[in-house]
């Protein structure tokens, strides 16, 4: 990942272990960027309504990158 991206907003498809889809997930940086270390187990994003959301490293399963926005 370079330096530069770090800190435009990434959007995500995220599906969870329990079967749910939650689109357009919205992070600054990169699930990978933000996730990255083994003391990090939470993230807040936001979901496609602008709602503030906490996930779980556990929970995820799959994260499609759809767009990168400036």
């Amino acid at each position: 990942m370079n330096k530069k991206d770090d800190k435009k907003v990434h959007i995500y498809h995220i599906t969870l272990t329990n079967g749910e889809l939650l689109e357009n997930i919205r992070i600054e940086g990169s699930l990978e960027w933000n996730l990255s270390g083994i003391a990090v187990n939470l993230i807040a994003v936001e979901d496609g309504n602008g709602k503030k959301i906490v996930l779980s490293k556990y929970h995820i399963v799959k994260a499609e990158l759809v767009n990168i926005e400036d």
